[in-house]
């Protein structure tokens, strides 16, 4: 059988797809280290915060003292940061999870067409052998239909 005539842009969308993918995962790893960065500033953040309450920080001097609360508001200020982080690695893996999608429904929309046409050339060849064996009965019965002489 022929190439169908939608075999290359069904391998052109093939090709879209598995970049659609490549680009997802890596969305998706960059979103995973983000949030394993903020969970370990979070992490960093209770510790210090307990040490605070805890009782930790006795025998510290007043300079210490403000050393040690600009310090924490520092982390706080990286840990909104790394949240902001984490949402634009979100987004960007839902943006990237949605161009997939879409390059799949294209995919499956031309193996659709491609099946399609598979099957009307079947149904052709189907058509033009009965129409040789009609043709090949019909002479055949003429033939045997005719005195000889």
């Amino acid at each position: 059988m022929a190439q169908s005539k939608y075999a290359l842009l069904f391998n052109l969308s093939q090709e879209k797809v598995e970049a659609c993918a490549e680009r997802m995962r890596k969305a998706q790893a960059s979103q995973v280290a983000a949030q394993g960065k903020l969970a370990q500033l979070q992490t960093f953040l209770q510790e210090y915060q307990q040490r605070l309450t805890s009782g930790g920080i006795r025998g510290m001097g007043i300079t210490q003292w403000q050393d040690f609360q600009r310090f924490l508001r520092r982390l706080e200020e990286a840990l909104e940061i790394q949240q902001g982080e984490v949402d634009r690695c979100i987004q960007r893996f839902m943006l990237e999870r949605l161009a997939w999608q879409n390059e799949r429904k294209k995919l499956k929309a031309y193996e659709k067409l491609m099946a399609r046409e598979a099957l009307r050339a079947q149904r052709a060849e189907a058509r033009r052998m009965q129409k040789a064996t009609d043709e090949f009965a019909t002479r055949r019965f003429w033939d045997q239909s005719q005195p000889e002489e």
